[in-house]
């Protein structure tokens, strides 16, 4: 047979022959694909199957995980804790008998400090121990181990005041705590208009462990009530050398006194200060109270070189724990 004298055969063929071709291409892909498909999706039944019944917490790579999150953790935490315990209070035990010698001693070593430092002291500096300085009263047995810290606390602070270079130290105080209050008033009144009458009043104790204690005894703190005059570049050093002291502490409230004028005019008054005769009106108007040069209101509270009188509550953190009866071990 001659192909040539058939070419619609031959043209079908070819057209089969390709198609035929491109059949079996595709068949191949196809196969393919459904091999792939096949194994991803087993892969997704076996993954499956393992997540149905693996223990869903803690996963392997968590527990991997959280091992290294913990001892970074307890590094820091390491580090924070020797930086916090800086300092600490001598663990010497003192006896009731002989506080009265070491209140003397700090209050004499921080006198000693200031006048070399040439700051002014009251004539009588207690610093909250005046029942007891100089060879005064001798406290309960139980108030001496926060006698004792109160005692250290004010050292620490009177240590800041002393490096800062104040001009004055008006006042240091502590929480008072050992004193026991007397009956209410009127039950006392009561007790003595009905003296056949059994009547029991107790007693409203305050004494105390500590100004604040941790709920679960991570410190303890004791305030103490600062009071002093210096200058703004000397206040803020102050505040910078609490901060930075190598016993922890922190200043919880501030407050300054001025002793300028100047705001106790009205600032209307003082717009219209050039109209008057007061010349400390007309020297206000001209830039410190009014106009696009005024001083701000925090300017103009500590503005100038003039004494500022300060009053500071310092919280002395403490961070050795507490023994049976609020005596550190």
């Amino acid at each position: 047979m001659n192909v040539r004298n058939h070419p619609v055969l031959v043209a079908g063929g070819g057209a089969c022959a390709v198609l035929l071709l491109f059949a079996l291409v595709f068949l191949f892909r196809s196969h393919s694909d459904y091999r792939r498909q096949t194994v991803a999706l087993e892969t997704l039944y076996h993954r499956l199957a393992e997540l149905n019944t693996r223990n869903p917490f803690p996963s392997s790579g968590n527990e991997v995980q959280m091992e290294k999150n913990l001892g970074q953790i307890e590094f820091h935490v390491g580090e924070l804790a020797a930086r916090l315990a800086r300092d600490p209070f001598p663990l010497d035990a003192v006896e009731a008998a002989d506080f009265s010698a070491r209140a003397q001693g700090v209050i004499e070593r921080f006198q000693k400090r200031a006048d070399g430092a040439g700051i002014v002291l009251p004539d009588r500096l207690e610093v909250g121990f005046a029942q007891y300085a100089s060879g005064g009263a001798v406290p309960a047995a139980e108030d001496v181990p926060r006698l004792t810290r109160q005692l250290y606390s004010v050292e620490r602070v009177a240590d800041v005041l002393a490096r800062s270079g104040v001009h004055s130290i008006e006042m240091l105080s502590r929480d008072l705590f050992e004193s026991e209050s007397d009956p209410v008033p009127e039950m006392r009144d009561r007790r003595r208009g009905r003296r056949n009458a059994s009547i029991s009043v107790p007693m409203r104790s305050i004494r105390e462990v500590a100004s604040v204690v941790h709920p679960e005894g991570l410190y303890y703190i004791e305030r103490i009530g600062v009071g002093f005059t210096a200058r703004e570049d000397g206040v803020w050093r102050v505040l910078d050398l609490f901060a930075s002291a190598p016993h922890f502490m922190v200043v919880t409230s501030y407050s300054h006194v001025t002793q300028t004028k100047i705001l106790s005019y009205n600032p209307e008054a003082v717009k219209r200060g050039g109209e008057g005769i007061d010349e400390t009106l007309k020297f206000l108007s001209t830039g410190v109270l009014a106009g696009s040069t005024a001083l701000s209101r925090p300017e103009r509270l500590i503005a100038g070189n003039e004494l500022i009188h300060v009053s500071l509550v310092v919280e002395v953190y403490n961070f050795e724990p507490l023994a049976e009866g609020g005596a550190t071990p």
